[in-house]
């Protein structure tokens, strides 16, 4: 196939924004280096500081030894110290209001002192601007309209490491004092006219938030380039290149067109390469670029492709969703790879206790000509649902491939274990990178950190039950009928759209229930709490939590549905204390039936469950905890039947016990809350309670569609 086309790969409106001149552009490797030169730049700063991010920490400390000028070296205390001292200086701070599920992971922004607060010119706002799930991701720092940062980095407490990523590093801690693990990330400097229009775009981000919008700079009066800092190349043309959702309008603004500007690039970039692709990146799901590699693997004479990912790409919710992810790509990639031109490595530090190397950067090299630094993740979502912003350059002339060739070899050097020139011998010797890397591997001696080749096993049943990828790495923002075909799939919409209209119809009915009850004589001769004063006065007696609990024994051997009892007991004790003895009561009685079940044996149970419901006992023996999980969210069988089949089948004691508890606790808790708002109802119909009540039976419907969706997985996949 011809790959010298003449049509250029970087076309504004298509594959980027705007095609701006930068006179300096510098990339700068790793933490030490970046925030190091990031606070000088900081300290030149004359008239506005524009910070857009997706993470950030007020305690950050920039640099981890005394730089000797008397400044502070935390990022929170240096903005204000230099608003202090430059009467002319603003601080704009923009960063992405982030998901709860991130809360433990970041500085408090609502209790105690907001650290951002605290001076008239430093302007903090929390960007909510975005769709459903999607988040804003772009990592930049603009000061004066002159001198920009675009890249990987968060202004974030985990974010700092030397180039020598050493297992132990006693300057790499966050501001609690507490060790993390090594991390590697890049970040692009830029200066000129690109400097300026990244600085229109964070107005523009600003603007969609609705906040007051920083003013533009006046022309620099100096030389915003940090001393000490050389320039890779001068003079280069530099590509923005952008992720951004459509949304519709808010807030008298204009609606945000699609813009996938990402994608396109990386596709173009693919198409094109000749020689190599080399990648650093933290994630590798995307479909639709996978597939473009996949198609160049395939090819007889092709580029070689190098990608560089972490081990894991983060916590445990991570290992288990965009891992298995990963690993599916990887699997497309490898039966593609027909020539064997594919190799992806890890980084391996010997020596560290807990926890991977972090690659972090979002780097892409194309045959030493196209440069590529952002902050976009080879993923499904930022593709198409999170605002990304990457900067990209295309050099023709020798000189500056051989730079761009440079760069390559000290990253894959630091990582690898050996120097830029050694590997560079080694390229000239073997024909390309894959032979080079392979044979340096070979020699790297014991103890010294080195690139792994990434097998990307994760747990068979974890990727068999993971749920579809359009919830957990979407393409774009999420609508209604996304997350019904995912969750439910197409061939059972039609059965959870006739769910829905009957939820609709009993939350109607509940609500005209109440305004009756409310506004006519009958809450006053039917007082849902009178009638239970007597059995309530028992209950709250010493010996009450007893008589419940004996009661969900009692009750599950007389068949009585258990949502009944959880129900009753709710509204008797209240949400808290109701959930908790429902919740205990609903184990021991799941226990007590598992037992009655394992005595009876498998004759009896047959001959009340029947063949299908007992075939269906079968199967999920084999699936564990998960599995049970699943069956107590979704009324599958009778409470009491369930029981009595699980303990006449192959179900262990333990998983059945565990996955008992764990999964009897959404539905026990979404109970607690409807039986609260339908008493604050019954008393009082007002739209608090209803809403209360709406949510409650929301809650339910999801969670039963959603493990619906997992049975079927459980069930019909082997």
């Amino acid at each position: 196939m011809e790959r010298h086309a003449p049509n250029p790969v970087l076309i504004p409106g298509e594959t980027c924004w705007q095609i701006t001149g930068t006179r300096r552009l510098a990339p700068l490797i790793d933490g030490e280096r970046y925030f190091a030169t990031l606070r000088r730049a900081l300290i030149d700063a004359r008239h506005r500081i524009l910070i857009l991010g997706w993470d950030l920490h007020s305690q950050l400390e920039l640099v981890r030894e005394d730089p000797g000028d008397g400044l502070p070296t935390r990022l929170g205390e240096l903005l204000h110290a230099l608003l202090e001292r430059t009467p002319g200086l603003e601080a704009w701070i923009l960063l992405w209001d982030y998901a709860p599920i991130y809360a433990l992971e970041r500085e408090p922004l609502l209790f105690g002192i907001h650290p951002w607060r605290q001076h008239p010119r430093l302007h903090f706002a929390l960007d909510d601007n975005h769709p459903l799930a999607a988040s804003h991701h772009q990592k930049l720092v603009v000061i004066d309209d002159a001198l920009a940062f675009c890249g990987g980095f968060d202004l974030g407490k985990w974010r700092w490491d030397s180039s020598a990523h050493q297992a132990e590093d006693a300057r790499r801690r966050d501001p609690d004092g507490k060790p993390y693990p090594p991390f590697h990330d890049l970040q692009l400097m830029v200066d000129g006219e690109s400097a300026g229009a990244l600085a229109e775009l964070a107005r523009t981000r600003w603007a969609r938030c609705g906040e007051e919008t920083p003013a533009p700079s006046p022309p620099p009066e100096h030389d915003p380039w940090p001393e000490g800092v050389a320039a890779l190349l001068h003079d280069q043309p530099c590509a923005i290149v952008r992720t951004r959702p459509q949304q519709p309008a808010r807030d008298n603004q204009a609606p945000e067109q699609e813009v996938r500007e990402v994608e396109q690039l990386y596709l173009a970039l693919f198409a094109r390469a000749e020689r190599l692709i080399y990648l650093e990146n933290q994630y590798l799901t995307s479909t639709t670029l996978c597939s473009a590699l996949c198609e160049r693997l395939g090819e007889t004479q092709g580029p070689e492709v190098v990608i560089v990912l972490p081990h894991e790409t983060g916590a445990w919710l991570e290992q288990h969703t965009m891992d298995i992810l990963r690993a599916r790509q990887l699997e497309r990639l490898r039966e593609a790879d027909r020539h064997a031109r594919l190799r992806v490595y890890h980084p391996e530090v010997p020596g560290l206790e807990s926890g991977c190397l972090m690659v972090h950067a979002k780097l892409a090299i194309v045959d030493d000509r196209w440069l590529r630094v952002g902050s976009a993740n080879l993923s499904n979502r930022s593709m198409g649902l999170d605002t990304e912003c990457d900067l990209c350059l295309e050099v023709g002339e020798e000189e500056g491939r051989a730079r761009i060739a440079a760069l390559r070899r000290e990253l894959i050097g630091n990582l690898l274990g050996c120097e830029p020139q050694h590997l560079a011998s080694a390229e000239r010797k073997a024909g390309g990178l894959i032979g080079a890397i392979e044979s340096i591997r070979a020699d790297i001696p014991p103890g010294r950190n080195t690139l792994t080749p990434l097998e990307g096993a994760v747990d068979p049943e974890w990727k068999r039950q993971l749920p579809d990828e359009r919830l957990i790495d979407p393409k774009r923002p999420l609508n209604v009928l996304d997350v019904g075909d995912a969750v439910v799939g197409r061939r059972h919409l039609p059965h959870a759209r006739r769910r829905l209209r009957f939820g609709i119809a009993l939350v109607a009915l509940l609500a005209a229930l109440a305004i009756l009850w409310r506004w006519s004589g009958v809450g006053e001769s039917l007082d849902p709490q009178q009638l239970a004063t007597q059995l309530t006065d028992q209950l709250h007696a010493p010996w009450g939590p007893a008589l419940v609990l004996a009661g969900f024994v009692v009750g599950s051997l007389l068949a009585i549905p258990v949502t009944l009892l959880i129900l009753v007991t709710a509204l008797v004790y209240g949400p808290l204390a109701g959930a908790s003895y429902a919740l205990l009561g609903s184990l021991l009685a799941a226990l007590a039936t598992y037992g009655l079940g394992a005595y009876l044996g498998r004759p009896a149970v047959d001959r009340l469950a029947g063949g299908r419901i007992h075939r269906l006992s079968e199967r999920l023996a084999r699936r564990g905890i998960l599995t049970i999980i699943a069956v107590r969210i979704v009324p599958v069988a009778p409470f009491t039947l369930l029981n009595l089949l699980a303990g006449a089948s192959h179900i262990r004691l333990r998983d059945y016990a565990i996955g008992t508890l764990i999964g009897m606790l959404p539905g026990v808790a979404a109970m607690a809350v409807f039986a609260e708002g339908l008493m604050a109802l019954l008393r009082r119909a007002g739209p608090e309670q209803f809403l209360l009540l709406t949510l409650a039976l929301a809650l339910i419907v999801g969670l039963t569609l959603l493990a619906r969706r997992l049975l079927t997985v459980f069930t019909e996949q082997r």
